[in-house]
This record gives C-alpha cells, sequence and structure tokens, in this order.
C-alpha cells in the first residue's frame, strides 16, 4: 500500500513524500517545475510604471459579531467603488466560491486556489476582513477603551514577489470612512509596494504558455501517447490514465 505524507516544517515550507518511488519521482520534478517556474518570474521583466494591474478583490469576511448588524454585498461594493478611483487598477469582482473556500475559517490560500480554479488570473489578490477590535480611542479628552470597527486585508501577488496587510480602523458608526481608509492604503499598497516588482504580464503569458505545454508533455508521457497515435487512440490513452487508482488521502504533520 502506497502512503503519501504531508509535512510542514517550522519555517512554514512543505513537503510532501511517497513510498512509491515513481511517484516521488513525480513529486519530485513537480517541485523542481515549480522552483524553476518562480526564478523564471523572478528573472523576468518587470510591469512598466503606467502598466495596469489587474486586482481580484474577494467577498468580505465579517467576524459573528457583526454578521447580523453589516450588509456585506453593500460593503463589498462600496469598497470596490473607493478602489477603482485609481486610475491603474482593473477591478475583478471574487464570487461564487463553492467548496472548502466558503467554510468558515477557510484560508487565504484555499480561497485564491478556489479561485485560480475558476479561472481568475489578476496580478494582485485582495482578501478583505472585517472584525471589532479592542482599541484606545477618547471620549471627553480622556483615554477609553473601545471596541474599533477594522477593516484589515491581505494584498497579496499573484506571482509571490510580495505581500502586505493594511487596515483601517474607526468606531462602529464609521463604516464609511473606515473602508475609504482601508481603499486608499489597499491602492498605495498595490501601486506603490507591490507594483514595481510585478512581473510584466505578457512575460508571465509566455512563462505560463511554456509551463502548460510542458505539463502536456508529461502526460502524454504517462499516457504512453506517441506522435503516431491517431485522435482516437490518444483519447483512448488518456481515458486509461484517468481511471488509474488515485493516491490514498494524504496524513500531515508538523515538524
Amino acid at each position: 500500500m502506497t502512503m503519501t505524507t504531508t509535512s510542514t516544517g517550522l519555517d512554514g515550507k512543505t513537503t510532501v513524500r511517497s513510498s512509491d518511488p515513481a511517484e516521488q519521482a513525480r513529486i519530485d520534478a513537480r517541485e523542481r517545475e515549480n522552483e524553476d517556474y518562480a526564478k523564471a518570474i523572478a528573472e523576468a521583466p518587470r510591469r512598466s510604471p503606467q502598466a495596469p494591474i489587474q486586482v481580484a478583490v474577494f467577498e468580505t469576511t465579517v467576524a459573528e459579531a457583526l454578521s447580523k448588524s453589516l450588509d456585506r454585498k453593500q460593503f463589498d461594493e462600496s469598497l470596490r467603488r473607493e478602489l477603482s478611483a485609481d486610475p491603474l487598477l482593473r477591478i475583478v469582482a471574487v464570487t461564487g466560491l463553492s467548496g472548502s473556500a466558503t467554510r468558515v475559517g477557510a484560508s487565504d490560500e484555499e480561497r485564491i486556489s478556489a479561485a485560480r480554479e475558476k479561472g481568475i488570473s489578476p496580478d494582485v489578490w485582495i482578501l478583505p476582513h472585517v472584525m471589532l477590535e479592542d482599541a484606545v480611542g477618547t471620549s471627553g479628552g480622556k483615554l477609553v477603551s473601545m471596541k474599533a470597527f477594522t477593516l484589515r486585508s491581505g494584498v497579496v501577488s499573484a506571482y509571490g514577489t510580495g505581500t502586505s496587510r493594511p487596515e483601517a480602523q474607526g468606531s462602529i458608526f464609521q463604516n464609511a470612512q473606515v473602508v475609504a481608509g482601508a481603499a486608499m492604503k489597499i491602492r498605495a499598497a498595490v501601486v506603490g509596494e507591490l507594483g514595481p516588482n510585478l512581473p510584466d504580464r505578457e512575460a508571465v503569458a509566455g512563462l505560463q504558455r511554456a509551463r502548460q505545454q510542458k505539463a502536456a508533455d508529461s502526460i502524454a508521457e504517462q499516457a504512453g501517447i506517441l506522435p503516431e497515435d491517431d485522435t482516437a487512440t490518444r483519447m483512448r490513452k488518456l481515458m486509461d490514465l484517468a481511471k488509474q487508482p488515485k493516491q490514498p488521502a494524504q496524513s500531515s504533520v508538523q515538524e
């Protein structure tokens, strides 16, 4: 019986190991491919300062304490409208995700993966989260403790070239001001922090085409497809490959 395990080190790096030598060879090949792709992205030409930036904005995740009082649809529309104020940003709404990406507590990585499966391919992902947090304010000239309405967003380069976590706070009655303030900080993070290190989209498209072709060639090799095979034979071999048993569920350990 083949066993596949996933371990995560203290540095956050995930390592996959299989007891099947052939499967381990495929895992190692994928890891090398991912490393080569990351290196190619790092060496690709950077976008020009005036080139548009494609930005995918997820639906806001809302803390339970605000779930009944906050109109999330209206909140999301306001945030996207504020972000669109920057002429460099091309905003795309990420909606309609399914599966584990919609469950309470889904990680940013799971949500991004689900969006990619829908064919969304931006330069930058924006993942907004709203919550109430303890803060210190002033009332009558005195310091007082309060619950601050907080909008914190993950701003993530789709190419692994940078991240930022801008936030804005205000009172529970200052939603509009908080959205406006957060959007200004998000725009600054996208354009000023991540923007200069984003790769040129045409260069990325070329790298992705090469990667897709390599993946197709790998599948054809696994299926035993020969250059002289006709279409029917190719389809039959691909179907036979798809019918092969899947690997058992992975176990996960922390090292």
